[in-house]
């Protein structure tokens, strides 16, 4: 009877140590998975350089390496340039030049206004406040272009690819794939500007990218560093400041193929311009010498006249002179006849000479 009971004892006890091996098993499992787990969202989880821990607003990130795809509808203009970036992996990217500084106190807050195309950019006021504007841009926005929210950018790039294959010069992020950038190139070369499309500038034009002059791109490029707030609003009234306006330079066909504002010495607008307005100011230096000829001759004319006059009337008194002694001579009668013909001749001369003072 004894044994029996061992027996049973035991089976009892070998039972109990598969359950807490296996229990034992399960819990290492459960332990092991979370590790990894977490190990892998680690590997996975973007660098703290590229994090953006800004206010996004009501407006999401479009990225979140997914490609973002955007539908236009009732999309006319086949020559539209795609502006949206819509690379999956952001360092697989070729031709980019990316500067990411630290991110210190931004000494400017920039306001997009969605509805007049207008780009204002305001400083901090005695009490930190920023409430001063000190610059407007003219800028062309899009359909993906947020309408409200307030963003941060992050990086910077003197060239970005576009979709579409073309280019923008001082491309600076602000949320996903919105960028403050230049009017595209056909090329990444200066000398390949999509004119047509500057001078859409201060209109709807882009697909979400906020576009601006080379002069206004590199500006924000210089002086906004990481982390400088990007507001979106709409309104029909640009800003405090007013709206800029852009150049029109489709007629411009000799120079036309580069940005007017864009500062590189070897942009040919600088050559241009200088030409142009060396000829404006030559047609009134002409007109001027032209209208000092005629001031000059006016007075000659009137002096020649007026010396005419007089040699007239020295004339005729001295052909009356004569004329008198002469027909002393021959009689009266013929005397008072030519006094009254020099007296007749005298009055002429002189309604001419009243005539001519006046003038």
């Amino acid at each position: 009877m004894s044994s029996k009971k061992d027996i049973i004892k035991k089976k009892k006890i070998i039972i109990l140590l598969c359950i807490a091996a296996v229990i034992l098993i399960l819990a290492i499992a459960i332990v092991s998975g979370l590790l990894i787990y977490n190990f892998a969202n680690k590997e996975n989880a973007p660098q703290s350089g590229n994090v953006n821990t800004l206010d996004v607003g009501e407006y999401t990130n479009m990225e979140e390496n997914n490609i973002l795809q955007v539908e236009l509808e009732g999309e006319n203009n086949t020559n539209e340039t795609n502006e949206l970036n819509t690379v999956t992996n952001e360092s697989s990217a070729k031709n980019d030049t990316n500067t990411k500084p630290k991110v210190v106190d931004a000494p400017y807050y920039i306001k997009v206004n969605y509805g007049a195309n207008v780009v204002t950019v305001y400083k901090k006021d005695s009490k930190g406040n920023y409430t001063q504007a000190i610059k407007a841009m003219v800028c062309s926005v899009g359909t993906a272009t947020p309408t409200s929210g307030v963003y941060g950018i992050t990086d910077k790039y003197t060239w970005r690819l576009l979709e579409g294959n073309v280019y923008g010069q001082y491309a600076c992020r602000i949320t996903g794939s919105i960028l403050f950038h230049s009017v595209p190139y056909q090329q990444k070369d200066k000398s390949t500007l999509e004119w047509w499309e500057y001078d859409k500038l201060g209109t709807k034009a882009s697909l979400g990218c906020v576009r601006l002059k080379v002069e206004d791109a590199k500006w924000i490029y210089d002086n906004c560093v990481p982390g400088t707030k990007v507001e979106f609003y709409t309104s029909s009234t640009p800003g405090p400041l007013g709206k800029p306006t852009a150049k029109k330079i489709t007629n411009d066909t000799e120079v036309r193929n580069w940005d007017p504002t864009d500062p590189d010495k070897n942009n040919p607008w600088i050559e241009y311009l200088k030409n142009q307005s060396q000829t404006t100011n030559t047609k009134p230096v002409e007109d001027n010498k032209n209208n000092n000829t005629e001031n000059v001759a006016k007075p000659s004319d009137k002096n020649t006249v007026n010396n005419n006059i007089a040699n007239s009337d020295n004339n005729i008194v001295d052909k009356d002179k004569n004329n008198t002694n002469t027909d002393i001579n021959k009689g009266n009668t013929a005397v008072e006849g030519n006094t009254v013909k020099t007296q007749q001749t005298s009055g002429s001369v002189g309604k001419k000479e009243n005539s001519l003072n006046k003038i």
